[in-house]
C-alpha cells in the first residue's frame, strides 16, 4: 500500500509536469541559460569593429592618435594568439609569436602566425582565433564635430552603412592638446583612455625637443614592456603556468551559482505558492483529512523535488551532452574551454549538493511561511527577510571570486544558509573533497533541523486553517 506522503508528493508531481507551462520552461530555460553564459563571448567575437573618427587642429595629433588604435590593436591580436598558443602549443608559441612580432602590421602578423601554426601543429589551427580590432578608424563624414553629431546619434550613416560609434576631437588649447570624445555610449570610455594615452606620449616627445634631445627617445622609453606570468603554487597544479585553462572553473562557477540561486528561490517559490492557493480553495482542508501534517509537507518537498529531477535530468543529459561535444570539437578554443569547465567533478558535485540542501532548507521555510498566511499580499509582507538572507551571497560572489581564501569568506560558506552557493564559489579554488564532505555534513544537520522546526510550524499552521473549516462549517445558518 501506498503511503500518504508519496500519495501527495506523486499528486503534486503530476499537477506540476502536466501543466503546459513545464514543458515551456523545459525547453525554453536551456536556450537562455545558453544565450545569457555563451552570448557575451559569441558577441565579443562576432560584433563587427567600432567605427570611430579622430578630428585634430594638428595633423600630427590626429596622425598619433591614429596609430595608438593601430597599436592597440595590434597589442589585442597578440595577446589573443599568445593565450591561444599558450594553452595548446606552448612548444611553438614563442616562434610563432615572434613571426607576428616581425609582421609590418596586424593583418600580416595573424597571416604568418597562422602559417607558422598550419606547418607546425596543423591540429592547433582549427581553434586559432581570427582577431578582429575592436575600434576601426574611419575618415571623417564631415571637418568639424558639429557636422559629426548627425551621425553619432543615429540620424545618418556612413558610406559604408555602418553607424558611428564615436568621434575624437583634439583641440589645442594654449598649445596643450584638449581631447573630447563623443558618443552616445556613455559607459565605454575606453577610445578616450586610447586617444589619451597616445597624446601623452606626443606631450613627451615634444618636452624631450624642447629640451635637445632626440624625440625618439618617448618612443624608446614608452616600448618598456616586462613580461609578466602567473602561477600556481599548488602541488597538483601541475607545471603552475595559469591560463584560461585554469581560470575557466571560476567563470563558470559564477554561473552556476547564479542558476543554483534562480533554481533554489523560483522551486522555493512555488513551493509557497501551491500552498497559498490550496488553502484559498479548500484543498488543504480535504487534504489533511487523509494525512497528517507532516506527511503533507515531506509529500510536497518530494513532489516538487521529483519535477526538478526531472528538469535536471533532462537538462543534464542534453546539456552534458553538448558540452561534451563542444569540448571535444572547440579543443582549446575560448569557447571549448569553458563548456569542458562545466564538466569538472568538484563543480558538478557542489551542484548537485548545493541544489539538494538549499532545496530542502529554503522549500521548508517556505512551505511553514505558506501554511501561517492567508494570502499572497500577507506572504510578500514576510518575503521581505528571507530576500535579504537569500541576497547575501549574491553580495559576497564578486568578493569570494576576488579572494575565495579570505577569512570572512571562509566563514560564511560554512552557514549553512550561504553554503550552498558559497561552496559553489570556492570550489574551483582548491577544495579538496573532505571540506566538501564536511559542509555536506553541516548542511545536513541543518536541513534536519530546519525540516523538524518548519514541520511544526507547518502543522500548527494547517491545523488552524482546519480548526477554523470546522467552525465554519458547524457555524448555524441564519
Amino acid at each position: 500500500m501506498t503511503s500518504p506522503t508519496l500519495l501527495v508528493a506523486r499528486r503534486d508531481y503530476f499537477a506540476y509536469v502536466g501543466a503546459w507551462g513545464f514543458w515551456l520552461s523545459l525547453i525554453t530555460a536551456p536556450l537562455v541559460i545558453a544565450v545569457l553564459l555563451f552570448g557575451p563571448v559569441l558577441l565579443a567575437h562576432t560584433e563587427p569593429p567600432r567605427s570611430i573618427v579622430v578630428l585634430a587642429d594638428q595633423a600630427d595629433d590626429a596622425a598619433s592618435v591614429v596609430q595608438a588604435f593601430e597599436s592597440d590593436a595590434r597589442d589585442r591580436a597578440r595577446g589573443e594568439l599568445l593565450a591561444y598558443l599558450n594553452t595548446t602549443a606552448r612548444d611553438i608559441q614563442e616562434p610563432a609569436i615572434a613571426a607576428f612580432d616581425t609582421a609590418p602590421n596586424r593583418q600580416s602578423g595573424i597571416a604568418l602566425v597562422r602559417a607558422y601554426v598550419a606547418q607546425h601543429a596543423p591540429l592547433v589551427l582549427r581553434g586559432l582565433p581570427q582577431p578582429s580590432p575592436r575600434y576601426l578608424v574611419v575618415a571623417s563624414p564631415a571637418p568639424s564635430i558639429d557636422g559629426v553629431k548627425p551621425y553619432l546619434d543615429g540620424g545618418k550613416a556612413l558610406s559604408n552603412g555602418r553607424a558611428l560609434y564615436g568621434a575624437l576631437n583634439i583641440r589645442r588649447v594654449g598649445g596643450a592638446p584638449s581631447i573630447e570624445y563623443w558618443s552616445v555610449n556613455l559607459s565605454r570610455l575606453e577610445p578616450e583612455v586610447i586617444a589619451k594615452d597616445a597624446m601623452r606620449l606626443a606631450m613627451q616627445r615634444e618636452a624631450l625637443a624642447g629640451h635637445g634631445l632626440d624625440p625618439r627617445e618617448a618612443d624608446r622609453l614608452n616600448s618598456f614592456d616586462p613580461q609578466a606570468q602567473q602561477f600556481d603554487p599548488r602541488p597538483n597544479a601541475g607545471q603552475g603556468h595559469v591560463t584560461l585553462r585554469q581560470r575557466a572553473p571560476f567563470y563558470v562557477a559564477l554561473a552556476l551559482a547564479l542558476i543554483l540561486w534562480s533554481i533554489v528561490f523560483s522551486v522555493a517559490n512555488m513551493l509557497l505558492s501551491g500552498v497559498l492557493e490550496e488553502k484559498s480553495n479548500k484543498i488543504l482542508d480535504s487534504l489533511l483529512t487523509s494525512v497528517t501534517p507532516i506527511q503533507l509537507l515531506i509529500g510536497k518537498l518530494l513532489g516538487v523535488a521529483a519535477v526538478s529531477f526531472t528538469l535536471f535530468l533532462f537538462w543534464g543529459v542534453l546539456g552534458g551532452s553538448l558540452l561534451h561535444v563542444a569540448s571535444a570539437q572547440l579543443g582549446d578554443s575560448v569557447l571549448g574551454q569553458i563548456a569542458g569547465a562545466f564538466l569538472d567533478p568538484r563543480l558538478l558535485a557542489a551542484f548537485i549538493v548545493g541544489f539538494l540542501f538549499g532545496y530542502l532548507m529554503y522549500g521548508a521555510v517556505f512551505l511553514a511561511l505558506g501554511s501561517v498566511c492567508e494570502s499572497i499580499q500577507e506572504a510578500q509582507t514576510l518575503l521581505g527577510p528571507i530576500a535579504l538572507v537569500l541576497a547575501v551571497p549574491m553580495m559576497l560572489i564578486a568578493p569570494a571570486l576576488d579572494n575565495p581564501n579570505a577569512p570572512l569568506i571562509q566563514a560564511v560558506s560554512w552557514v549553512p544558509l550561504f553554503t550552498p552557493f558559497m561552496l559553489l564559489i570556492r570550489a574551483p579554488a582548491g577544495l579538496s573533497w573532505g571540506e566538501i564532505a564536511g559542509m555536506a555534513g553541516v548542511m545536513g544537520v541543518a536541513t534536519i533541523t530546519v525540516l523538524v522546526l518548519a514541520s511544526r510550524v507547518f502543522s500548527a499552521g494547517v491545523a488552524n486553517q482546519l480548526s477554523l473549516s470546522n467552525w465554519l462549517s458547524k457555524k448555524p445558518q441564519s
